[in-house]
């Protein structure tokens, strides 16, 4: 459909009689290209776009030839301006793009469907690979299935900002390339690229995107993906439901993830069940059955103790903590988030320890111990900052300010609600007009 609106948009600016006829001039500019020169522009307009940085473009080359000078090639394009350069980034107009799809023959006498097939292909690795390599950043505990990089440019980022500006440079452009994977229905892409791509989405709180694409991820697992594999996926499917305040849903995913789970007697299997009752069990704390959170929690810590996985330990014993809140329980709460932030303490998980520290922080306020919990808010929500979880980081700053008010310290409630204000419009911008007035009462 989107192919065919172009085509018409270049159908309706072709006027034969003309001598400024757009076709007869994209046509004078592509004659004069050689082969290689015309052989990139075609593969550009294959490629989704809307742009695409140099790396990406010179992985366009190797999808027909090692050999091929992709790089002259792209300097022609852009001479010839068939090519827009913005930056580190190319891309191509609307126009341009419904032009070479239509007209440009990649492959003087060979097989334009296999060439294409190839194209779409190399793009996408070239995607799922560069997204992965951030989102090992985003989360080193997780494992996806993508296999070692063949050949494709990969742009490892130094550090955690760097994975985030990378993602957010390339996400139109990755959106894209699961609906081109759909397109052309590549399995393996449909459920790893936004597999890949979900924990940059929570952090960026672009949630209905993550939905949308983890209903695809879904389907395409199940004719690709192992057990173990598929439960990963419905969890994280259920992860965006949680975050969406879809509690119902959220519990329905992971029932099924847990189903998954139990059919792998391994070790990987049981980790997967351990994460997906943890998982589990706080989304039943979140609709006030703490008796069948209690259950699943009780089976979780045992799993996670029984495969060593420190870090799902301390994630487990830090609900399990904040249900003992829930239920007045001050001192049982206590100790079981202390046992958690020993546990966690001893990992490299940074995430993790935020999580443990804001549900100390709350048992504190509730035991009136104001100081302690002063200190544990600001701990968590610098943690959550640098580590660019920006809605979690909001959640915290807006509840800290409130004891900050308590405490009669106005000026720093006053600094951590121009942060809130900052993280909000951020992501969707709700809520910034509350923020803004309650700021007004404090100055």
């Amino acid at each position: 459909m989107e192919k065919e609106l172009e085509r018409a948009k270049l159908d309706t600016l072709d006027l034969p009689e003309h001598e400024l006829s757009v076709r007869a001039a994209l046509n004078c500019s592509v004659r004069v290209l050689n082969e290689e020169a015309r052989l990139l522009l075609w593969q550009l307009a294959v490629h989704p776009g809307p742009s695409a940085s140099w790396e990406a473009v010179m992985d366009l080359g190797r999808a027909v030839d090692e050999g091929t000078r992709t790089d002259r090639a792209l300097v022609d394009l852009v001479a010839a301006n068939l090519v827009e350069h913005h930056g580190d980034r190319y891309g191509l107009h609307d126009l341009v793009r419904a032009f070479a799809l239509r007209h440009v023959r990649p492959v003087p006498d060979g097989d334009s469907a296999e060439t294409e097939r190839a194209t779409v292909r190399q793009v996408l690795e070239h995607q799922m690979h560069n997204v992965r390599a951030c989102d090992r950043v985003l989360d080193r505990e997780r494992t996806l299935p993508t296999g070692e990089p063949g050949a494709v440019r990969i742009t490892d980022p130094a550090d955690l900002a760097e994975a985030m500006t990378f993602l957010d440079e390339e996400y139109a452009t990755v959106q894209r390339g699961i609906h081109l994977a759909i397109k052309w229905h590549i399995d393996r892409y449909v459920w790893l690229l936004p597999m890949a791509l979900v924990i940059y989405q929570w952090r960026r709180r672009l949630l209905d995107d993550a939905r949308q694409n983890l209903r695809y991820a879904a389907e395409a697992a199940e004719t690709v993906a192992g057990p173990v594999d598929r439960a990963m996926v419905h969890r994280s499917l259920a992860g965006t439901h949680w975050r969406l305040g879809e509690y119902d849903l959220a519990v329905g995913a992971l029932r099924r993830a847990v189903r998954l789970s139990e059919e792998d007697r391994s070790a990987e299997g049981r980790l997967s069940l351990a994460h997906t009752l943890h998982r589990l069990g706080l989304t039943l704390r979140k609709q006030d059955d703490l008796t069948g959170a209690d259950e699943v929690l009780g089976r979780a810590l045992e799993l996670c103790r029984e495969v060593s996985d420190r870090v799902g330990e301390a994630a487990v014993l830090n609900v399990l903590g904040a249900i003992h809140l829930d239920r007045g329980e001050h001192e049982r709460a206590l100790r079981r988030c202390a046992d958690a932030l020993g546990v966690v303490e001893r990992t490299t998980e940074r995430s993790g320890l935020a999580d443990v520290l804001f549900t100390l922080a709350k048992v504190h306020l509730a035991r009136t111990e104001r100081d302690e919990a002063i200190t544990l808010y600001r701990q968590a929500s610098d943690i959550y900052r640098e580590q660019e979880n920006r809605p979690n980081e909001e959640k915290v700053r807006m509840l800290f300010a409130d004891v900050l008010v308590s405490a009669g310290d106005t000026d720093a409630a006053v600094r951590e609600l121009e942060r809130v204000i900052v993280l909000r419009e951020l992501m969707d911008g709700k809520g910034v007009r509350e923020v803004r007035e309650r700021l007004e009462g404090l100055r």
